[in-house]
């Protein structure tokens, strides 16, 4: 009519015939290959692939039965604070001897697998050493090699780094050494508790060095708690069977037996321990104590900075109160009836 027709209205048989719906089921083939799952559902998708609980109402915060329950108030919340501590000591016993017999049974010595030093030091994870949202210990080939005492250079048993070890054999507050970590409040704490009879060694119930176990009791959260450790302690120096400067050093001098020199000079007695020691080279409970608390808060970097009132009522269980020296009314009768009695 105009010059033009429509593809509707034309004759022609030899033009091909455009086919609209063919086109347009392409067009959505290629766009669901392309179309990707929004962020949220790719992460619930991940998850839900590990998921071993099927889905529910939010009833709780974690999954019904993914954690022991505790203990504190099934059927006992009046329980006295001397009742609750004479049951989670009675049952810390129970547990070190099971595995005690089991050690012995095996004639192995006791390792802690749930908090593995060594293991976690050589594969440089440091999850004994560093919390989830800190890097307090940089892990990595040239820290560990390098003569900075930043980091723990190796680890060692008791037995290999003491050559006449002792656990609680003469206890005091003046044979307490803070390490290289920043707990002095904790220190505080132990060497406070230390210079009470007995004080420090109701936290430590359960032990057997043959076998290398020790079970602490501790007062967290409202309730007492039980950790059991190995005796395993982190070191400053590297073992001799790695490069380092101190081997080099020791080398240069052509002495026969230079591999024991170094583990005599670097590897043994309470000054070649990384944190906290004894000032009495072959005494151990200073470490193992620091270590069972660095474990009941899950590693070493979360006992960095603290109060040493809450130190000393994690020890003890009891309730600590601060006061301002400055407002004593009366410092000579405050000595003699607060604190001397």
């Amino acid at each position: 009519m105009n010059g033009h027709s429509s593809s509707e209205e034309s004759d022609d048989s030899g033009r091909p015939q455009v086919q609209p719906a063919v086109t347009i089921t392409r067009n959505n083939e290629r766009e669901k290959k392309k179309r990707k799952l929004p962020p949220q559902a790719s992460i619930d998708l991940t998850w839900d692939r590990f998921s071993r609980y099927p889905s529910g109402n939010p009833l709780a915060v974690l999954p019904s039965g993914c954690v022991s329950p505790s203990t504190a108030y099934q059927g006992q919340s009046n329980e006295l604070l001397s009742a609750a501590y004479k049951r989670t000591a009675d049952e810390c016993r129970r547990t070190a001897q099971k595995r005690v017999e089991r050690c012995k049974r095996d004639g192995m010595r006791y390792e802690d697998s749930e908090w593995d030093l060594d293991r976690d030091l050589k594969q440089k994870k440091g999850h004994c050493l560093n919390g989830l949202c800190s890097q307090l210990f940089k892990l990595d080939k040239d820290t560990l090699l390098s003569s900075s005492p930043s980091t723990p250079k190796s680890v060692k048993r008791v037995h290999e780094i003491f050559e006449n070890p002792t656990f609680m054999k003469n206890v005091n507050g003046g044979d307490v050494k803070q390490g290289t970590l920043d707990d002095c409040w904790l220190m505080g704490a132990l060497t406070a508790l230390g210079n009470v009879q007995d004080e420090l060694k109701r936290i430590c119930v359960a032990y057997d060095t043959e076998v290398g176990i020790y079970g602490f009791v501790f007062y967290r959260d409202g309730e007492w708690i039980q950790t059991i450790i190995d005796d395993k302690l982190y070191l400053k120096s590297p073992d001799w069977n790695s490069r380092n400067i101190q081997r080099h050093l020791l080398e240069q001098i052509s002495y026969e037996e230079t591999e024991d020199l170094h583990r005599r000079t670097y590897q043994t007695g309470s000054k070649a321990l990384f944190f906290a020691q004894c000032r009495d080279q072959n005494e151990t409970w200073v470490p193992l104590m620091e270590k069972a608390y660095a474990k009941a808060h899950g590693d070493y970097a979360s006992l960095s900075r603290g109060w040493m009132s809450e130190g000393l009522e994690d020890l003890s269980g009891n309730v600590s109160t601060g006061l301002q020296v400055p407002s004593i009314l009366n410092m000579d009768d405050f000595w003699d009836k607060e604190i001397s009695r």
